[in-house]
């Protein structure tokens, strides 16, 4: 199958130029990235892949490729961000910010979302453990890749709040206060998140959607526990 996939190199102001980039993988296919003005886009022609969502993992990690090594070159901070992959018959599929669960409703967001807005604004403003818990967040939320340290991160950024407080490095005081255990944490982030920390990116365990949402979905619990604990809604 061929599958396009469209994006852009951030910040867009760099306007970034190269291509055609072209690989050929041996007995499957090839892949051709190229860029103007910005605008990237990754052409696969890969007999392995099985549907649209799996294109877009797979042109992400082909335009990381490229755009690492030439932000590598250039000294820039550059970043990819792909939005759109149209199928051989021309079907676009639009990537959004709000991943879903196994329907359309089930979303990480709350209904309504101005109170927690509200609350987390102000412990944002007034706890470092938890604003940059919430930054951690949003960077899971969109990096596939990363999903999984992203979102330890933010756990164990919680867990150092608790711990500035008590001088105990250890995760009791998180347990207790929040009703978390070690057990559910490991099995659906820690274990995935553990060989990426120590950059041994080839033992790390492969990740569908459904685990990422999974570790998305426990990760916004958490922050919600700990929210509701340092400020409980009126």
């Amino acid at each position: 199958m061929r599958y396009i996939a469209t994006g852009r190199v951030h910040p867009e102001r760099a306007d970034i130029r190269f291509g055609p980039i072209e690989w050929e993988i041996l007995d499957q296919g090839r892949v051709i990235a190229q860029c103007d003005s910005s605008q990237i886009t990754v052409l696969l022609e890969l007999a392995p892949i099985d549907g649209w969502a799996t294109a877009y993992v797979t042109a992400e990690h082909f335009a990381i490729i490229v755009i690492g090594a030439l932000g590598f070159s250039l000294g820039s901070g550059y970043a990819v961000e792909l939005i759109q992959v149209t199928e051989e018959d021309g079907t676009p599929h639009v990537f959004g910010v709000r991943p879903t669960g196994d329907t359309p409703d089930q979303t990480l967001g709350f209904n309504p979302h101005g109170p927690i807005f509200n609350r987390a604004f102000r412990l944002a403003n007034q706890n470092v453990f938890f604003r940059l818990a919430l930054r951690d967040f949003l960077r899971a939320i969109t990096d596939i890749i990363d999903c999984a340290t992203y979102c330890y991160r933010a756990i164990e950024s919680l867990k150092s709040a608790f711990v500035s407080k008590s001088g105990n490095d250890r995760w009791d005081e998180m347990h207790a206060a929040l009703g978390t255990d070690r057990a559910t944490i490991d099995a659906a982030v820690k274990n995935y998140a553990d060989p990426v920390r120590h950059g041994n990116w080839v033992s790390a365990p492969p990740t569908d959607s459904q685990t990422r949402w999974q570790m998305l979905l426990l990760t916004r619990d958490i922050l919600l526990k700990y929210l509701d604990h340092e400020l409980p809604a009126a």
